[in-house]
């Protein structure tokens, strides 16, 4: 393989070295080590598949921590390694992490997803012929790695790890290929489904905000349903916020749905609103056009370059108003 890049990446001369020496067909075994989030391992998905065609004879490790493991795209790798960074609500030992963390094994070739001490750690330790990864402070490129992707808050993160297979001479689609069918929803009434959560309080849109969003679609839109998705947590229950728009027959609670019913039901919408979370990414793995609410995350980071998309955010940082998001979502209703 040769290392297709001239700027904005960086390899060790090993790098260059061993990569001659690889050819996609030759490579029997790579790990990915994501220690993220349901919302991360939604971005992951396109790559793994593709990895599984560039890469047509490697067995597919994964490692993961124990505290995320929902979403763990099992259906797309062959091995799921587990580093427990808890037992109950105990914090393991470093012996029994150390553990964890040997049992990855050797592999061909090693991506680091997660940029973290402890992904740097497992990187670092597991034995390979390359180590790829993409950390923010590039001086960790020398340390850890092999070969490293430019990181940037302004190029979707998907695209970010689809780079690790371009610069070994990956194919480059139009199109990003999640794994997940192309749902329609035929004979039922259309809906809208809205999250107003997030998993850190930060990233909440107000809920009064969403509450006067709500009422105005409902009244705007009698044609739709407009579905309200509950979060797991206590915090995250929108009974209050139900009881307050009662007044609506076409406004709707959903409580919590595991992954298997969830993808679907994010899939056969109109469309997703919500602010930054991983809700949103499922969304747009499932192929559903989705409208994000930002004002302290990055907007770009998880905007992937499609019309079906849109993110309302002030050049400012500012929360959004009422009546920026409820234009945008005119927009996108009516098409």
């Amino acid at each position: 393989m040769k290392l297709w890049f001239e700027k904005g990446a960086w390899a060790s001369t090993k790098a260059h070295t061993i990569a001659k020496g690889l050819s996609p067909q030759s490579v029997r075994s790579i790990a990915i080590i994501r220690h993220a989030a349901i919302g991360d391992m939604m971005v992951l998905r396109p790559f793994l598949l593709q990895a599984r065609t560039f890469f047509p004879n490697a067995t597919i490790t994964l490692s993961i921590v124990n505290n995320y493991r929902y979403g763990t795209p099992v259906d797309l790798v062959d091995r799921v390694h587990i580093v427990h960074k808890k037992k109950g609500d105990q914090k393991t030992s470093f012996a029994a992490r150390w553990g964890d963390i040997r049992a990855l094994g050797a592999h061909d070739i090693v991506f680091d997803m997660a940029d973290t001490a402890l992904s740097g750690l497992l990187t670092l330790v597991t034995l390979s012929k390359l180590k790829l990864g993409f950390p923010y402070r590039t001086i960790k490129n020398h340390l850890f790695y092999d070969i490293g992707i430019h990181r940037s808050d302004l190029v979707p993160e998907v695209e970010t790890l689809l780079q690790m297979l371009y610069i070994l001479g990956a194919p480059k689609f139009d199109t990003i290929d999640y794994g997940y069918p192309a749902y329609s929803r035929k004979g039922e009434r259309p809906y809208i489904v809205y999250f107003t959560s997030a998993s850190l309080g930060w990233k909440w849109w107000p809920t009064e905000h969403f509450k006067v969003l709500i009422a105005q679609m409902a009244a705007q839109y009698p044609q739709y349903d407009h579905i309200i998705l509950e979060g797991i947590h206590p915090e995250e229950k929108v009974d209050g916020l139900m009881k307050s728009l009662s007044g609506f027959t076409n406004v709707h609670k959903q409580a919590p749905l595991p992954l298997e019913t969830i993808i679907p039901f994010l899939g056969e919408s109109t469309l997703v609103v919500s602010g930054d979370t991983g809700i949103r990414n499922m969304a747009i793995a499932a192929q559903a056009p989705t409208l994000g609410i930002f004002f302290f995350t990055v907007p770009y980071r998880y905007l992937p370059i499609d019309p079906r998309h849109r993110a309302v955010f002030n050049p400012e940082g500012s929360v959004p108003c009422v009546e920026e998001v409820a234009l945008v979502l005119k927009e996108m209703i009516e098409g």
